[in-house]
């Protein structure tokens, strides 16, 4: 029989074994090192922006971190990996829509789809604008509509990082809005496609309002024909937004952004402590005036929900652009 000081003593140990257990449990994100997936190549803005954000993570996880750069598939192979792999907290996605929205419904046979990803926030945010050779002969997007439709004109063609991505199924449904005629030319990343507008190669692009790009704007290597934004983007105030435009009025405001993700199945204890760290990392004013040197910006940070709440609206967005693009299942 066991007596009441006997049944309160096991009961206090069973308690104190709960308590260790949960300590355990805590720790486990405690271990090793974080890998930051980024699923490009070194010297993107992807891989910038994640090389400017992890050391401020590491120091709010309490632990090493790493930028591992494992590209291919247009970014679904890095992607993969996260879901894949352990989820103890070790691998992190620095993603964007192309390879967590848009890839899984452009690429036959993938198995995984945008809803295995669960977003803990954002690190970078920027409008998207309409790069021209700088020699083509239209000076915005409604000289460029009219060009495309003037007889005896060269057909038009424009350059994207790949198939299914954001920029290529955002400029296709630009194409249907404006009636305008233009040849996708997919290319392995946006170095090369630069290279071969600024030589005249392609004609067209779009592609983020950041430094890189406005410098060689500025430099008259490139120019901008229009910023798909409710208001003139700063970096290029004399360019007008597609909505003062006649052809693409009501087009819309794609954005370019940067997330932070761990696998959808991840224990909800250890998304909560991932999610804490990277709010405090973002909420340093030194590393969002580091992250924003790109020439985006660090959008405020936000709870889980409000993040599930982003990223579910942005899929809804891109799957109905996808789908007017016609490029599902390609």
């Amino acid at each position: 029989m066991i007596t009441r000081p006997s049944f309160l003593a096991l009961g206090m140990a069973c308690a104190c074994m709960l308590l260790i257990g949960a300590r355990v449990d805590a720790q486990e994100l405690t271990r090793g090192t974080i890998s930051l997936v980024v699923p490009y190549p070194s010297g993107g803005v992807s891989d910038v922006l994640a090389r400017d954000f992890a050391p401020a993570f590491a120091k709010a996880i309490d632990r090493t971190v790493i930028v591992e750069n494992l590209s291919g598939a247009s970014g679904s192979i890095g992607a993969a990996k996260v879901l894949g792999g352990a989820h103890d907290g070790s691998l992190v996605l620095v993603g964007t829509s192309t390879e967590t929205i848009l890839t899984p419904i452009t690429i036959k046979g993938l198995n995984y789809k945008p809803a295995d990803f669960r977003l803990l926030g954002v690190v970078y945010t920027a409008p998207l604008a309409l790069y021209a050779r700088r020699d083509l002969k239209a000076g915005s997007v409604d000289e460029l509509a009219a060009l495309s439709k003037r007889p005896g004109n060269a057909p038009l063609n424009y350059g994207s990082t790949g198939p299914g991505s954001l920029y290529h199924i955002v400029t296709e449904n630009l194409n249907k809005a404006t009636g305008l005629d233009a040849t996708h030319i997919p290319y392995r990343g946006g170095a090369p496609l630069l290279q071969d507008l600024m030589a005249g190669t392609i004609d067209l692009t779009m592609l983020p309002v950041d430094n890189v790009l406005g410098t060689l704007v500025d430099g008259g290597k490139i120019k901008v024909l229009g910023v798909a934004a409710a208001k003139r983007a700063a970096r290029y105030p004399a360019t007008p937004t597609l909505d003062e435009s006649a052809s693409a009025r009501g087009f819309g405001h794609p954005t370019v952004w940067v997330g932070i993700f761990v696998a959808r199945n991840m224990p909800d204890d250890l998304t909560l402590q991932m999610h804490r760290a990277v709010t405090d990392a973002l909420e340093r004013e030194d590393t969002r005036r580091l992250l924003e040197t790109t020439g985006g910006t660090v959008p405020p940070t936000m709870g889980l929900q409000e993040a599930s709440a982003f990223y579910d609206a942005e899929t809804r967005s891109l799957q109905t652009m996808a789908r007017v693009a016609r490029v599902q299942g390609e």
